[in-house]
């Protein structure tokens, strides 16, 4: 009888967890689709984005 313990919350979790990693994905991608940059390294893009623009 104790062979068959279930434990639902560590299911529930991992369904949150899974819930959560597609939706950052998502926002992920509509964020690249917002602000598209030529560059592809994403610790490059971060630092585009940040850089003061030349004063006109």
């Amino acid at each position: 009888m104790s062979d068959k313990v279930v434990d639902i919350n560590s299911k529930r979790d991992d369904l949150r967890h899974k819930r959560k990693e597609k939706r950052l994905s998502e926002m992920k991608d509509k964020f690249e689709k917002a602000l598209p940059t030529e560059e592809w390294d994403p610790k490059q893009k971060l630092l585009n984005i940040f850089k003061k623009k030349p004063k006109k």
